[in-house]
Formats: C-alpha cells, structure tokens, sequence
C-alpha cells in the first residue's frame, strides 16, 4: 500500500500565510495518486517539558509506523510537524519489516542557516539528529533542485537516492486567468512581510513601484512606491493579486539577497513563486538563486543581481517581450495547477 504521514499544525488552520498550503497541496496530490493517509495523533507537546514531549512523540510515531509492512510505503512531507529526535531509529525499526519510506522536503535547517552563528547550539543539534540521520536512513528523498540535490550529496547523502522536483505545484480551486496582463504594472510581492524576513521592502530603490500581499507588514515604515493590500487565505490570494511580475526575493539588502533568508534562495525554491506561475504571472528572481536556472530555462521570467538594476531591466523590456514571458508564464502555471511536478516526481522514486 502507499501512504503518506498526515500530521497537521496545532495553531489555527485558517491562519493567512503560505506555510500550511504548499503541504495541503502536497497531501491533495498525493490522495490523487492513490495514496492513503496515515494520521500522527499528538497531544498539545508544546506544553511539556523536553523530554516528555520527546517521549510523547516517540510512541504517538511508532504506533504510525507499526502499522507499516512488507510492500508499503510511505511519503513523509518533512521537516515533520511533531519532530522526534528518534525518527530516523523509528525508520530503520520498519524497514526490517520490507516498509519503505520517501522524504519530500520543504526545508532543511541546516541549508538555512548554513552561515548562521546566531542558531543555538540546540538547534543544531537537533538539525543533526532530525535532518542528517533522517535524510541518510529513508530509501528516496524528493528535493528541490539539482543544486539543493549537489549540496546533500557533498553532505553524504547518496546521489541516487535523491529526486529533483524543480518546483512546487500550486493548485488553485476554481482558477479565473487573468486578461491582458501589462509590463508597465507594479511589481507583486506577496508571503511574510515580517521586516526580519523581508527588511529589503523597506529600502527599495524609487522605482519601480510595487504591490504587497501578506502578513507582518510594517506600515508605519511603507515607502511612497509600495501599495499594501492586505493579507488573504492562500486559496483566495490568486485572484487578488494585480500586477506584471511577481518577485520572489529575501532579506535585509535590496541590492542582493544576503543573511540566511536570502541566501537560502541558493538551494531552495521559494513557493511564493509556484504561487506566482499558478496565478499567471511571470517572475523576478535573484540572478544567483536556484530558481533563477528554472525560470530562465523555461522563459518564465527574468534573473536580476539587484532590484536597484530593475528599473532599467524593465525600461529595457519590449512590449513583445513581456507577451512571451507571460504566455510561457502562464504554460508553466497551468501545469502546476494539475500537480504536474509531484506526479513526475514521484514516478521516479526507487
């Protein structure tokens, strides 16, 4: 049989951010697929102390993973919500009995915070035991790209054991495409507008003008060329963005993208930019991120060093131009919207 782990957040499930739709999209493709979920059913640990919430996640996994046999698989969506530090002992446990397991990932810590001394020596601990043991002990592993798939394979983890999925899809319940899209519209921002993780929003060059969606914005600092919307429910969020390209872009500096949220976005691919494609427009990416080789190998979008360089990158654009970037835009999202990239990806799997 094929299943899939079906944990799910304990904070409110209608909550205005990104972070639960990329895995509920996951889970819909999945069932799609003929696979079956197999619940983790957990009490509220963030009220335990360490240790007996680690204990309390360890029998509450096991009991999901006892039910594995010879011939059955299963696709863990990871980091795992109710992360154990014995996942990768529960894995091997299970194995012996003919079960195999598949990683996708969303996340891998140790990536984000590659140049971080500022993470606690506890976090990084815990990344090792989470992260490495887990991505060494399953049988396949879905990443994001080649170059996410070069940096693991550095770290150890067998090459051939890993699957690039190139991009997140994006499935959008009763898609309206938008008409007659034009270059000279703001450009869209949309996700966590938090100053931590988007502090280039608040020292954007004069031009071009721009458009924000999400939560954590800091009005008080808005600048005259940015217009804030609002947040919304992902599902909702296609239809109300307006505007020519969306940007997929983070951290403090708007002339490149630095700390560890921006550069993150050198092995990761953003979902803000699946959202983008599935809504119908064409991207602005880092010119040194991993999806600038996606976008400017599918003619969906365009590669910049710097938003300061924009302006003129735009100036530069042609009228015919911008039609070709957002009919190949439009190609792409169309295949994200069917769950396309999973399926693929999951066909390769060993």
């Amino acid at each position: 049989m094929k299943y899939y782990l079906k944990d799910s957040f304990l904070h409110n499930a209608h909550e205005k951010n990104a972070g639960s739709k990329a895995r509920n999209d996951v889970e819909s493709i999945l069932i799609s697929e003929g696979y079956e979920g197999l619940e983790l059913k957990v009490e509220n640990w963030y009220k335990m102390n360490f240790f007996k919430a680690q204990q309390h996640k360890y029998r509450a996994t096991k009991s999901v993973f006892d039910q594995l046999g010879a011939g059955d698989e299963l696709v863990i969506q990871f980091p795992i919500i109710h992360h154990t530090f014995f996942i990768s002992q529960l894995i091997k446990q299970a194995q012996k009995r003919g079960a195999k397991f598949y990683l996708l990932i969303h996340d891998i810590e140790t990536l984000r915070h590659a140049a971080g001394s500022e993470v606690k020596f506890r976090h990084k601990v815990r990344n090792y035991f989470q992260e490495k043991k887990a991505l060494m002990s399953v049988d396949g592993i879905i990443v994001h790209n080649d170059i996410m798939k070069k940096v693991l394979v550095g770290q150890g983890v067998p090459a051939d054991k890993m699957v690039s999925l190139e991009i997140f899809d994006y499935l959008i319940p009763n898609f309206a495409e938008k008409p007659n899209l034009q270059k000279d519209q703001p450009i869209i921002v949309a996700g966590n507008l938090n100053p931590a993780k988007s502090g280039y929003l608040y020292n954007l060059p004069d031009q071009p003008a721009y458009n924000l969606y999400g939560v954590g914005y800091d009005e008080s600092r808005a600048l005259k060329n940015t217009t804030y919307f609002g947040s919304f429910m992902p599902d909702d969020l296609p239809a109300a963005l307006e505007g020519s390209f969306g940007l997929v872009w983070d951290g403090d500096s708007s002339e490149t993208c630095q700390g560890s949220y921006g550069n993150y976005l050198r092995f990761n691919n953003s979902h803000k930019a699946s959202l983008y494609l599935a809504s119908g427009f064409p991207l602005i990416v880092w010119k040194e991120s991993a999806l600038a080789h996606f976008v400017l190998d599918k003619q969906c979008g365009l590669a910049v060093d710097s938003l300061h360089d924009l302006q003129k990158v735009l100036d530069d654009l042609t009228l015919q131009d911008y039609k070709e970037l957002s009919e190949q835009a439009r190609k792409v999202g169309a295949v994200l919207r069917d769950g396309a990239y999973l399926k693929a990806a999951l066909s390769k799997l060993k």
